[in-house]
């Protein structure tokens, strides 16, 4: 039979919108690895899913599998047949687990390494319709379901209860069920503007028949609907909509025919800071914010509706009713808080847990304004408006408006520092230290900002694993990761050649539960190499660096370092010293150096040896002098033919004890000189 459209609909009770898009990629990537076990050939899966529906179709499916043929290798010839020439134990043992009774009806197979017996027989492939239940079965029962529902009287649980099944093969309905819905050819227009029951004629027809049904399949093509009207919206304002890629997921997970429309709200709630009144759209409404040209927060805003109305003003007004009392509470709780010291808030963090094991945020607060001073004063910068910004940073956690708005934390900080008289440098530090909070978020601007996010999220990090409480595999309730993350591209980014070790240490200090921060560090390090990854760099190179004898401290010269060796590895003398340390380390890691072995010069007894040690006190006397790192690379090359004309000349592994712990000695002054710069050995050469 000729390869066909294969179409999978679940239609269910409303889906949770930010589970909606998940759910739809994982059950593609699931029936397409369900496919691929039953070696069932197709052309391509597309991905459908609206608030009611996840759907799959699977392109130019083959209705049934191809014949299989099947060998099976027994016991050898020689094993077979006893001295009687009679099947042995072995043979009549095989010939049972192939479930054939007639020997005869083996054969041999012969190849070089001897003859064996073989079983080989032809077993038809199934058809799709014999293998449907199984593949809905296993694709549905893998979902990331964070939560399952059971309704009615069956034990079955998904993540809403099923309504309907849709199995189509091209026209073809395939007999199955699920979840105790039996499979149909009968799908669901919009709930109030389509038709209840549609059928689909054939699984290719399935976008345009629900189309006539107000019903948008295609969950990129309604997002893109979205997207294209919001901005036509906007612009009939004189505007500009701010795109929230997160907020245009959740409404094309909520809307199965988009509809966008306008409302405004009043002018005087302008005068309250901008976030919280976009959080109050964003958070409560799901509104988008428009902006003019000069990037001014106009008071409109845009929501999806997922009807067409000839009354669609109506559904404004009902809009801005909704909306209205949420920006009224936003300007009674802002200047509430504005009439309130920073100082009175201050003192209220005592009682605000931040750890039980680490206190409270008025604690956390002076250890953050006295570790931002620290960073401040390592830098050349001024500390004391790191050190109070570090003290009012956490003061918005027991404000009015970041109890109504938790994401606000932070940036109600700065408004409240302003309000209060607090300098523009303390301000913008409060305002920024969270940053950078999620991935590819932007860095705090100043160096003060910089300085008290550094000591806010390494407090945090230092404070947890001091107690034993790190992150374990998925669990990270306390955003570790992204803490560790944030430091190390402040770091680089920001170009500040901080010594991690140092802070960290001071850091620890300032906790009564003192600790030895190797895994802190070790657990920085890691996000390090992770990152410079992902920027392109060669982890054999980062490696290197990472493993030098003292480990990286300034994150910072480490990543210069880095860029010095990948630009050295380039150059032709650079292969020839890389071979050598790994034939130095090879060499080291067999043998029993006593670790007390001092060079002997008396003992050399070829000129290659003394030629040898001068290149290594001339190393030794440039790390004493302020030799840059590329430097340093290129005069541990000059040492290249010396060390060549040593393994040609000398035998190392000498017979004689004392002259074999003395030239193991001499490379290991050499191996450590190396060390101090990089692991060479670890290069890829």
């Amino acid at each position: 039979m000729a390869a066909k459209p294969l179409l999978i609909e679940i239609g269910m009770e409303e889906l949770p919108p930010k589970q909606l898009k998940p759910l739809m990629d994982a059950l593609g990537r699931e029936v397409a690895t369900q496919l691929d076990a039953l070696q069932l050939p197709f052309q391509d899966i597309e991905t459908f899913s609206t608030p009611r529906r996840l759907a799959v179709r699977v392109n130019a499916l083959a209705s049934q599998q191809a014949d299989q043929n099947i060998e099976r290798k027994g016991p050898s010839l020689s094993a077979a047949y006893d001295s009687q020439d009679k099947p042995s134990k072995a043979l009549l043992g095989f010939a049972k687990s192939c479930g054939i009774d007639e020997i005869s009806a083996l054969q041999t197979l012969e190849t070089k390494k001897g003859s064996w017996v073989v079983y080989r027989s032809s077993m038809p492939g199934k058809s799709l319709k014999d293998l449907i239940q199984a593949i809905l079965h296993q694709s549905t029962v893998k979902l990331p379901i964070a939560k399952k529902m059971r309704w009615g009287f069956s034990r079955d649980e998904f993540v809403r209860p099923v309504q309907w099944l849709l199995v189509l093969h091209g026209s073809t309905i395939l007999a199955s069920s699920l979840f105790g819905k039996k499979s149909d050819r009968v799908t669901s227009g919009h709930r109030y503007m389509g038709k209840k029951r549609r059928a689909i004629d054939h699984a290719q027809n399935y976008e345009a028949i629900l189309g006539e049904e107000k019903v948008v399949v295609n969950f990129e093509q309604r997002r893109n609907q979205i997207i294209t009207q919001l901005e036509l919206a906007a612009a009939d304002l004189d505007g500009i909509v701010t795109r929230d890629e997160d907020l245009l997921d959740e409404v094309t997970a909520l809307v199965e025919w988009p509809v966008v429309l306008s409302g405004s709200f009043s002018t005087s709630f302008l005068s309250v800071p901008e976030e919280a009144l976009i959080s109050a759209m964003r958070e409560h409404q799901r509104y988008f914010h428009i902006r003019n040209s000069k990037g001014v927060l106009l008071p409109h805003f845009l929501t999806v509706t997922n009807i067409e109305s000839h009354q669609s003003q109506t559904i404004v007004k009902g809009n801005e009713r909704v909306i209205a009392p949420r920006l009224a509470d936003a300007a009674f709780f802002y200047d509430k808080d504005v009439a309130t010291s920073n100082d009175s808030r201050l003192q209220k963090l005592g009682k605000v847990v931040f750890q039980h094991q680490l206190g409270s945020f008025l604690d956390k607060a002076n250890r953050i304004s006295a570790l931002a001073g620290f960073i401040a004063a390592a830098i050349n910068v001024d500390p004391e408006p790191a050190r109070r910004a570090g003290l009012l940073a956490k003061t918005d956690l027991v404000s009015h408006m970041v109890g109504e708005f938790p994401d606000l934390q932070g940036i109600m900080g700065g408004y409240y520092a302003e309000k209060s008289g607090e300098s523009s440098v303390v301000v913008a530090a409060i305002g920024e230290h969270y940053q950078p909070s999620f991935s590819g978020d932007k860095l705090p601007g100043s160096d003060t900002a910089c300085c008290l996010a550094l000591a806010d999220k390494l407090d945090t990090l230092v404070g947890l694993f001091a107690i034993g409480q790190p992150p374990t595999g998925s669990k990270d309730p306390f955003g570790l990761r992204r803490l560790a993350l944030g430091i190390v591209r402040i770091c680089i980014e920001k170009q500040l050649p901080l010594d991690l070790v140092t802070i960290a240490e001071y850091s620890s200090s300032l906790f009564s539960h003192r600790s030895d921060n190797h895994t802190l560090l070790e657990y920085i390090r890691d996000r390090f190499e992770q990152w410079l990854v992902d920027q392109g760099k060669p982890l054999d190179v980062i490696r290197a660096i990472r493993h030098r004898s003292d480990n990286i401290h300034n994150l910072l010269s480490a990543t210069a370092d880095i860029e010095a060796l990948i630009a050295f590895r380039s150059r032709p003398e650079a292969a020839q010293l890389i071979l050598a340390q790994k034939r130095i380390q090879k060499i080291l890691d067999k043998s029993t150096l006593n670790s007390q072995s001092q060079v002997n010069i008396a003992l050399f007894q070829h000129p290659s040896e003394h030629e040898l040690y001068t290149e290594i006190l001339n190393l030794q006397e440039i790390e004493t002098k302020d030799f840059g790192f590329s430097q340093r690379l290129t005069k541990l090359a000059g040492s290249s033919n010396s060390l060549q004309a040593y393994f040609e000349n000398v035998m190392v592994m000498d017979e004689n004890l004392e002259l074999r712990q003395n030239r193991l000695a001499t490379l290991n002054l050499l191996r450590k000189m190396v060390m101090n710069m990089a692991d060479l050995s670890l290069l890829q050469s």
